[in-house]
C-alpha cells in the first residue's frame, strides 16, 4: 500500500476492518482463517499498526461483499448495499457529508439500514444511533456473545389486514409463545436475538428500529420518555416495521406503502401480536363477565395482563365484540380524560415494571472486569449518551 496514507488513514482503516468482522459475527480467529493469515497481523490490521497488503484489502471485500473503496473510505457502509431496499438491507441514505464535523457522533456509514420509510432520525440522532449499534457490536465482540436474530424476519405475505393478522400469530409461534400469556416482552426479544435499547430519541420519535439484512442484526431504540405499556406496544410495532421493510425488499414496486399505510399496517400487527383474539377471548371467559357487565376498575385489571394501554386494550375489547359498544365509549373518554389530566400515564394501580438495557448493562460490566479500555471508552460514551445501564 501506498505510503501516502498517515497514522490517522491507518486507524479509520483498521475501524473499518473491524467493525465488518463484528457486524459479521465473526471472532479475529475466524475471520483470520478465511483471508490465510496469522491473528496477530490482523490485530495488528484492526488496531492501524500497519495496513492490509493488496491481496489481503482484496480478499477482506470478498468475504464481506463490499469493495475496496468502502473499506479505504471515512465512512464504512454498516449494511452492505447501496440503499437499494431490493436487497433489503436500507431504505434511505444518510451521506456524510450532511453531517457537522464537530460532531462525536457522525455516522461512519453512507447507509444505515432502517425501516422507518418517512421518520428520517435526523443529523445529530442518525449518528447516535450508529454510534450506539456498533459499540453494542463490539461489547458483543469482546465478551465472545456475537448474536444475530434467530427467527426467521424476511416471511412471505401479502399486504393484508387478513394476512398482518396472521403473521402476528406466525411471530408468536416462531418466538415459542403461542397462546400463552408474556409478562417479559424485553427478555422475550433478546433472547432471540433481537437488540432492544432504551435512549433519548428526542422530538424525532418515540421508537425506530434498523435492520441489517445481510447478517440478521436486528436493533430496536425506545424511547425512555414513555410509559412502559407504551414502550412494549412500540417493541411490537417496530417488529412490524421489520417484516414489512424486509418484505418490501423482496417484491416488485417496492417501497409502494405510504408511510400511512404502513404505519396502520404495523399497528394492527402489534395489536395482534399482544393481543391474539383467543388469548383475549379466553382470558374474558375465565372470568365470564359479559358485553354489557364490563366496568372501569376491570378493564384496568385485566389490561395489565397484556402488558398494554388501557387506550389499547379497550379498543380491542370491542373489536373482538366483547365489550358492549355504549360502555368502551365511556371508558374511551374516562381514559381520555385520564390521559390529559396526568401527562399520558397509564390508570389503574398495577403497572408493567421494565429492566430497560439489562444485558447491555451485564456486557458493559463484564467488559470492563475483563481490563479491556474500549470498554472504558465505551462506558464514557453511554453517560455522555445518558444511556442508563442495568
Amino acid at each position: 500500500m501506498s505510503s501516502v496514507f498517515s497514522d490517522q488513514n491507518k486507524i479509520r482503516i483498521g475501524k473499518n476492518i473491524r467493525l465488518l468482522r463484528r457486524r459479521a459475527h465473526l471472532s479475529q480467529g475466524e475471520l483470520a482463517e478465511k483471508l490465510g493469515i496469522r491473528q496477530s497481523p490482523l490485530s495488528n490490521l484492526e488496531r492501524g499498526k500497519h495496513l492490509p497488503s493488496t491481496q489481503v484489502l482484496l480478499k477482506i471485500a470478498e468475504v464481506f461483499g463490499v469493495t475496496v473503496d468502502q473499506i479505504l473510505s471515512s465512512g464504512y457502509l454498516i449494511t452492505g448495499s447501496q440503499g437499494k431496499a431490493s436487497n433489503v438491507d436500507c431504505l434511505h441514505e444518510i451521506r456524510e457529508n450532511q453531517y457537522n464535523a464537530d460532531s462525536e457522533f457522525q455516522p461512519s456509514s453512507d447507509c444505515f439500514a432502517t425501516t422507518p420509510l418517512a421518520r428520517h432520525p435526523g443529523k445529530e440522532l442518525a449518528g447516535k444511533l450508529e454510534s450506539v449499534a456498533q459499540d453494542i457490536l463490539a461489547l458483543e465482540d469482546i465478551c465472545d456473545v456475537p448474536r444475530c436474530a434467530r427467527i426467521p424476519l424476511r416471511m412471505s405475505f401479502n399486504l393484508t389486514e387478513g394476512d398482518i393478522i396472521r403473521l402476528a400469530m406466525q411471530m408468536r409461534q416462531l418466538l415459542g409463545i403461542n397462546d400463552t400469556v408474556v409478562f417479559d416482552y424485553l427478555e422475550l426479544f433478546e433472547n432471540h436475538g433481537l437488540r432492544v435499547l432504551f435512549m433519548n430519541l428526542g422530538d424525532v420519535s418515540n421508537s425506530l428500529s434498523y435492520f441489517d439484512a445481510r447478517y440478521s442484526n436486528v436493533f430496536i431504540f425506545l424511547s425512555t420518555d414513555i410509559n412502559s405499556e407504551k414502550q412494549i406496544f412500540l417493541l411490537a410495532y417496530e417488529l412490524g416495521r421489520i417484516l414489512l421493510y424486509a418484505r418490501l425488499g423482496a417484491m416488485s414496486g417496492e417501497n409502494s406503502l405510504h408511510e400511512k399505510q404502513l404505519d396502520k399496517l404495523a399497528r394492527l400487527f402489534a395489536a395482534n401480536f399482544l393481543m391474539p383474539a383467543d388469548v383475549v377471548q379466553c382470558t374474558v371467559m375465565q372470568i365470564g363477565v359479559l358485553p354489557d357487565e364490563w366496568d372501569y376498575p376491570l378493564l384496568l385489571r385485566l389490561k395489565h395482563r397484556f402488558g398494554v394501554s388501557a387506550e389499547s386494550f379497550n379498543y380491542r375489547l370491542l373489536e373482538l365484540g366483547l365489550i358492549a359498544e355504549e360502555l368502551q365509549t365511556k371508558f374511551r373518554e374516562m381514559i381520555q380524560q385520564y390521559y390529559k389530566k396526568y401527562s399520558f400515564s397509564e390508570p389503574g394501580d398495577s403497572r408493567r415494571i421494565l429492566s430497560p438495557n439489562g444485558r447491555l448493562g451485564d456486557l458493559l460490566y463484564l467488559a470492563l472486569k475483563r481490563g479491556e479500555g474500549e470498554a472504558q471508552e465505551i462506558g464514557q460514551r453511554f453517560k455522555r449518551l445518558k444511556i442508563e445501564v442495568g
